[in-house]
């Protein structure tokens, strides 16, 4: 029985160390789970500076206009009732030495994104290095070639002016346009979709307005139409007038750019449609958000213009304006 205690005892003891043994790494292991739980939060904290990137989308974008014309000020009136507290409206005064301060505020400021509204407004711009330009009312741009300043176009869409006019014209076969120089992307537009319509083209690029007379006037007798755009490099009141009352008297139809010059012969007038500009200007301002460029092409093209038709030149050559037309004739 003594040996019994004795083997009983012994084997207690060892029992008791190999406990000993094995008990500490239990204890260790149950350490290990309040270590792994500071990793838990850590991809959360990861994600902050994603969140951040997106402010960008509140910035400020300044609208500059070159003066208060009543096209500019609809403009930016449009945008700033799109984009609320974001934007903000500076025109230039015409008075040097003060927009030069203006323009050395902006340069200086926080401001990213700018809208230059018109040629002056955007020369004051063009040259900034870390800010984003986007223009428009503004016909060339040859010389612009910088990401980071791109346009909307200010002329009007050549592929729906065409497809118009043959509606309104089903026999028009050649068209001319005379313009000044440096106006080749547009050019591409417009001789494309004249091609679409089956319409030939006849392009003249003259360096006065004395030029726009004299080629206006040299045209083939078989030109049906021609398109005036408001091109100042070579137009003037006096050269506009003496090419419509010439045209008129050739029986030719001319598509003019303002209301103002129906009364002188113009069959119908075709202007870019200022909100679908406006538009465009917020297209870029959000595909450009957060970019150090502007994507896309140079200039982006509005597909729409407004229009108003002379229904007394439309009578004299015989065009029958279709029903779903005649709320464009002028004066109604």
């Amino acid at each position: 029985m003594i040996k019994i205690s004795l083997r009983f005892t012994f084997l207690t003891f060892i029992i008791s160390l190999l406990y000993a043994c094995v008990a500490p790494p239990v204890k260790e292991r149950i350490k290990i789970v309040p270590v792994s739980e500071p990793a838990v939060p850590v991809p959360v904290i990861m994600e902050e500076p994603e969140q951040k990137v997106l402010k960008p989308v509140q910035q400020e974008v300044l609208v500059l206009l070159s003066s208060s014309a009543s096209v500019y000020q609809q403009i930016a009136d449009y945008l700033t009732k799109k984009l609320g507290e974001q934007a903000v409206q500076i025109t230039l005064s015409g008075v040097s030495a003060q927009d030069r301060a203006v323009i050395r505020d902006i340069e200086a400021s926080s401001t990213v994104q700018i809208v230059a509204i018109g040629l002056k407004a955007l020369n004051a711009v063009k040259d900034f290095k870390e800010k984003q330009v986007i223009y428009t009312q503004v016909i060339r741009h040859k010389s612009i070639t910088a990401n980071n300043v791109k346009g909307v176009s200010a002329l009007p869409s050549p592929e729906k002016l065409f497809r118009d006019w043959k509606i309104l014209s089903p026999g028009l076969s050649k068209v001319a346009v005379i313009t000044g120089k440096n106006l080749d992307l547009f050019l591409k537009r417009v001789k494309k979709a004249a091609r679409v319509q089956g319409i030939e083209l006849i392009v003249e690029q003259v360096n006065s307005d004395k030029g726009f007379v004299y080629k206006s006037k040299k045209l083939r007798a078989d030109v049906g139409g021609q398109w005036i755009l408001p091109d100042n490099q070579i137009l003037s009141g006096k050269a506009l007038k003496e090419v419509m009352a010439y045209a008129s008297r050739r029986g030719r139809e001319i598509v003019v750019f303002s209301p103002k010059l129906l009364p002188f012969g113009g069959f119908f007038y075709v202007n870019p449609d200022l909100e679908a500009v406006a538009n465009g200007i917020l297209q870029r301002l959000s595909e450009s958000e957060g970019k150090t460029t502007i994507p896309g092409s140079r200039v982006l093209p509005v597909m729409e213009h407004d229009m108003g038709i002379n229904q007394n030149i439309a009578r004299q050559f015989n065009l029958s304006i279709p029903q779903n037309y005649r709320k464009y004739i002028s004066g109604k």
